[in-house]
């Protein structure tokens, strides 16, 4: 695979630990699928699909075990121990290695964590529903690691440039704060937005304000530079095009 086909997430986790996620570029689906799409459910051929996935596995490990996700936008999330047939959930956890957990995203934030002594990992699909829902509360809880023996990456999503949503969005949000000052820390994850109502809402903001009050340093907080909105060329965004793609994100212990 070319080298801007994928991006590998750079992060403070241990080299044992690969988290990537896929642009699209390099596949063989068609617009407005175009080209590579890892996404069974968006309308694509699924042999163009099939052909894709099989791209992407050919490039890792051949010994990896794949464990997909069929996402709800909800904030259940299920560890792993031997891969199976696609669960339904917004996070995936194991501890065991060349188990390699996948979500798909085009806009939806992709959420990677690994404990730094390597011994385990999570993925987790962070929309704006799962993120009021609590899945990223639910992930870290999940972990036998405590939050300062943790590192994240925020992978790529729409930004606050183009994520415009209503009033009723970040009243969720606050409304589920119990503390003042982390409310208003929210508070500033929404600016108003030119349309009468509405807010442009910080979806990376949302994240690294909740991961930080889980005990996560700023230090071990990544990523969060992307928009999939902005960078049409390389990313799929549900937001902007409506039909079209998913890249996948995928995490998993080197064996």
């Amino acid at each position: 695979m070319i080298e801007d086909q994928l991006i590998f997430a750079d992060w403070n986790a241990p080299s044992t630990v690969v988290a990537l996620s896929t642009t699209r570029k390099g596949g063989s689906s068609a617009a407005p699928y175009a080209s590579f799409n890892v996404g069974a459910h968006v309308g694509d051929e699924l042999a163009r699909v099939d052909a894709n996935r099989a791209i992407l596995q050919s490039e890792l490990p051949p010994d990896l075990r794949w464990q997909w996700l069929d996402q709800v936008h909800g904030a259940d999330v299920l560890e792993v121990v031997a891969p199976g047939s696609t669960l339904t959930a917004d996070g995936l956890l194991t501890r065991e290695k060349n188990l390699i957990c996948c979500v798909q995203t085009a806009d939806c934030l992709p959420v990677f964590v690994a404990a730094l002594d390597g011994t385990e990992v999570a993925m987790t699909h962070a929309g704006w529903k799962g993120l009021a829902s609590g899945v990223i509360e639910n992930t870290i809880w999940a972990m036998e690691n405590s939050g300062e023996d943790l590192a994240v990456w925020l992978g790529p999503a729409i930004a606050s440039c183009h994520f415009e949503v209503g009033a009723e969005v970040r009243e969720c949000f606050l409304a589920a704060e119990a503390s003042e000052s982390t409310k208003y820390e929210l508070e500033r994850c929404f600016s108003p937005a030119k349309s009468h109502g509405k807010y442009m809402a910080d979806l990376y903001g949302i994240a690294r304000i909740k991961l930080s009050s889980l005990g996560i340093s700023h230090g071990n907080i990544s990523g969060g530079t992307h928009c999939t909105y902005c960078d049409e060329d390389r990313f799929f965004s549900y937001r902007r095009d409506g039909v079209t793609g998913r890249m996948l994100n995928a995490i998993y212990i080197e064996g």
